[in-house]
């Protein structure tokens, strides 16, 4: 479960955990980074401090053949119950009955 105060601890989780999959694996960086199209020193700073660019992150999972996992991280957006009713429903104004009084 991921734990964290800042984002600093987010990204050095991030680097631990994909040094793990990658060990899991049985992968080398080298390996993997010839398989991600990226250094072998991208590979370590990735593992060792979390920090790299978005698309390399998105490369050496691709790799480790877990880019799948990104749904759980970050799901499609759908837009709320309220926003869906206030897009697709027709305003029709509410009429009054009114009721004949008993005489």
């Amino acid at each position: 479960m991921w734990q964290f105060k800042r984002p600093k601890e987010a990204l050095e989780q991030l680097g631990l955990r994909l040094k793990a999959q990658r060990i899991a694996q049985g992968l080398t960086q080298r390996q993997l980074s010839h398989l991600a199209g990226v250094s072998s020193s991208t590979v370590w700073r990735l593992e060792e401090t979390g920090v790299g660019k978005t698309d390399t992150i998105v490369r050496i999972l691709t790799a480790l053949n877990i880019a799948d996992r990104l749904d759980a991280v970050l799901p499609e957006a759908t837009p709320s119950p309220l926003a869906m009713l206030q897009q697709g429903a027709k305003h029709t104004a509410r009429l009054r009955v009114r009721h004949k009084k008993n005489k």
